[in-house]
């Protein structure tokens, strides 16, 4: 029976690897230090376990002085690449914290468990995560763990701004002219005086470009100094930048800098207040003033997205002396990666496309008021603001580039574009304050006020699909300044007739299904949905069309097939209809 049971266990066999971590190298030089105490509990469960087939194996996952918030670890990365290979099934560790302190780096390896089906073990913490409640309580794990990093490090930062303002040096490179000697800044004599010699010649030259070239001519090295570790760092020529940095530097007067202030230090001066002032001065005084720049028409750069959450950025072209512009996805690692195609819509449909739906949130008093009613409070004054709703969206239509991107910074805190629709997050705070707004000054994003729910969101949604299958993934919004026809398209006409017919047959049979209906017509209960809806088109796009004056990208695919949107305003925007469309004569079209 027992040899049966032996056999049973070595035919399911599972291999565990044991992972081990300690944040800091401290007492690792001992004989026996934290690593190798996490190890033997490991073991010892594992050996526990061996009537289940567990095995223990032996290639050593140590990480000494590595920091649980990042996942740049060799062991772990080492183990990462045997768990790829399917050489380890279970993972055993001592504590949730010894794999990870971020919940977010937790999540991946989670994934990474689940793809390989491979299995962790806390050996000091029992949990199942086959249940809701096992998993609730291992992330309730990871978030103290990460709580626990974050006060940390918070403590050394209060540590260290408490240092500096008592005027201690706090480490790291040790500035040019003085070494650190038991934890204190000592004057170097040598590199002192070269410090000296160089206030005084910009001084005296006034001019920071001959400084550098004499200085370099003069062969200059930085700071040489030597790491904790042992490496020797520095000692390079001295560039531009170092020497910019070196006239600015707070050290040199006895002062210890700190963020945006500087407190007296312990440490003795190299130069004298009187001669640093006046260098202060000079470089004040040599400032390179750059031009103020002019309104940038891309007023959504920033603030755009597509649908798998990379930033939009700009792409400019020129063919045959027009200027295009478009919105293109960012290349990113995780999209070459996952094969996720670039999108790629122009930019000044889209624009507008935007202001066309926050001017309708803003006259649609029924959407208006649910939205500000997210902030949970009411009173006569916003009332009445909403009343005004019109007013304000008429103001924003009237807003020149610059006023409009810092009404949109103010207004929205991100836009996403996918294929089938541009959804825009309001912040509903800054929404009333525009509704308020007089437009006598430049509208820009207001204070946090203390106590009030600033930060609500309110998801403005607005069909925008595309219509066709490209080789670059393109959003059809056609050009503002895109040409008219001048001729009727027999095509387009064919389809807004047989739309109608399409609605007279339903009025006509009420009781006939949809699929009925569609074979009547020959059709697929899709394609005949797709017609009725064209009988919602506004009037004035139907009349351009049976005019002949339909932009020239409007064809009859890119109707049938396109989300038409129920506001009228936004299908003219996405069909190209910048300006109301009218009748022309023949005359005027030749």
């Amino acid at each position: 029976m027992v040899q049966d049971n032996l056999a049973a266990a070595v035919a399911r066999r599972r291999n565990c690897a044991i992972y081990t971590r300690k944040s800091v190298d401290a007492g690792l030089e001992r004989e026996f230090n934290t690593l190798e105490s996490q190890r033997e509990m490991c073991a010892n469960y594992i050996r526990s376990n061996c009537c289940d087939g567990w095995f223990e194996l032996p290639t050593a996952y140590d990480d000494g002085g590595y920091s649980g918030g990042t996942l740049a670890r060799p062991a772990l990365q080492r183990l990462i690449a045997d768990i790829e290979q399917g050489l380890i099934d279970v993972v055993v560790i001592y504590k949730i914290d010894r794999l990870t302190r971020s919940l977010a780096d937790f999540v991946r390896l989670i994934e990474l468990f689940d793809r390989y089906q491979v299995t962790f073990v806390s050996v000091t913490q029992a949990f199942d995560t086959a249940d809701s409640m096992g998993r609730l309580v291992l992330n309730i794990l990871l978030t103290f763990a990460q709580f626990e990093r974050e006060m940390h490090s918070d403590r050394v930062r209060d540590k260290i701004a408490a240092m500096k303002r008592r005027g201690h040096w706090t480490g790291g490179p040790p500035p040019f002219g003085y070494d650190v000697v038991d934890g204190k800044l000592v004057i170097n004599v040598v590199e002192a005086a070269t410090v000296l010699a160089m206030f005084e010649r910009y001084v005296e030259l006034g001019c920071y470009k001959q400084l550098v070239a004499e200085l370099q001519a003069a062969g200059l090295k930085s700071k040489e100094w030597t790491t904790r570790q042992g490496v020797v760092a520095g000692g390079g020529p001295v560039s531009r930048g170092m020497i910019w940095g070196m006239l600015a530097s707070r050290w040199y007067v006895g002062d210890v800098p700190h963020l945006r202030d500087s407190f007296p230090g312990i440490h003795q001066a190299v130069v004298p207040r009187e001669l640093w002032d006046r260098a202060q001065a000079i470089r004040e005084d040599r400032r390179t003033v750059k031009p103020i720049p002019e309104p940038s028409p891309n007023v959504l750069l920033g603030l755009l997205h597509d649908g798998d959450g990379r930033r939009m950025v700009i792409d400019c072209s020129a063919k045959k002396g027009t200027n295009y512009r478009y919105y293109v996805s960012a290349q990113s690692r995780r999209a070459a990666r996952h094969g996720l195609k670039r999108l790629r819509v122009s930019a000044g449909p889209l624009e507008a496309l935007v202001v066309s739906g926050l001017q309708t949130l803003l006259s649609d008093h029924s959407a208006l008021t649910a939205a500000v009613a997210t902030l949970g409070r009411w009173n006569g004054d916003i009332e009445a603001q909403i009343d005004a709703g019109p007013v304000a969206a008429r103001r924003l239509g009237g807003l020149d580039e610059r006023r409009l991107r810092l009404g949109l910074e103010a207004l929205l805190a991100r836009v996403e574009v996918s294929r089938d629709d541009v959804k825009m997050m309001v912040r509903t705070s800054e929404l009333v304050r525009f509704l308020g707004w007089s437009g006598s000054s430049i509208f820009r994003r207001g204070p946090r006020i203390p106590g009030e729910l600033v930060d609500r969101i309110h998801i403005v949604t607005m069909p925008s699909a595309g219509t066709r299958i490209e080789r670059r993934f393109s959003l059809p919004i056609a050009a503002a300044n895109a040409d008219r026809n001048s001729r009727p398209l027999p095509g387009l006409i064919d389809l807004l007739k047989s739309a109608h017919r399409a609605q007279a047959a339903v009025f006509a049979d009420r009781g006939a299904s949809p699929a009925e209906l569609a074979r009547r017509f020959n059709r697929t209960p899709s394609y005949f949905a797709r017609l009725l809806r064209l009988n919602y088109l506004a009037p004035d796009i139907a009349t351009a069309i049976f005019d002949g004056c339909q932009p020239n990208g409007l064809t009859r695919r890119r109707l049938i097939f396109a989300d038409l949107p129920t506001d009228w305003r936004q299908q003219r925007i996405l069909f190209g209809f910048h300006e109301q469309p009218t009748s022309q004569s023949n005359e005027e079209r030749y």
